[in-house]
């Protein structure tokens, strides 16, 4: 598996309209999965999609930066426009038990 290294940011626009935003801003919505629980995220698009290209994002290990926090996690869904194929979301999950939602 190849292993990559990708900043991760606490995402505080919710909604449709904080999503339009953050787009606008050059990132990716997600979501980072604890459990049954889950904490919205935001990802460098340029980051993302130079970890993506031309990867099958199951065999993906990302060395993560999170509030301070260095972490690995997997990418466990990538959600793509139909047609032209832009990332619209990403999931990822940790590998190692972290306590990240408060």
């Amino acid at each position: 598996m190849e292993e990559f290294n990708i900043s991760v940011e606490n995402r505080t626009e919710l909604g449709s309209s904080g999503v339009r935003k953050i787009v606008r801003e050059g990132k990716v919505p997600g979501v980072l999965y604890q459990g049954k629980e889950s904490l919205p995220i935001e990802i460098n698009r340029d980051e993302l999609r130079a970890v993506l290209a031309g990867r099958v994002e199951e065999e993906i290990v990302l060395n993560v930066n999170f509030d301070g926090k260095q972490f690995k996690a997997i990418i466990k869904e990538v959600q793509r426009e139909p047609v032209g194929g832009e990332i619209l979301h990403v999931d990822l999950m940790p590998i190692e038990s972290h306590n990240y939602i408060h």
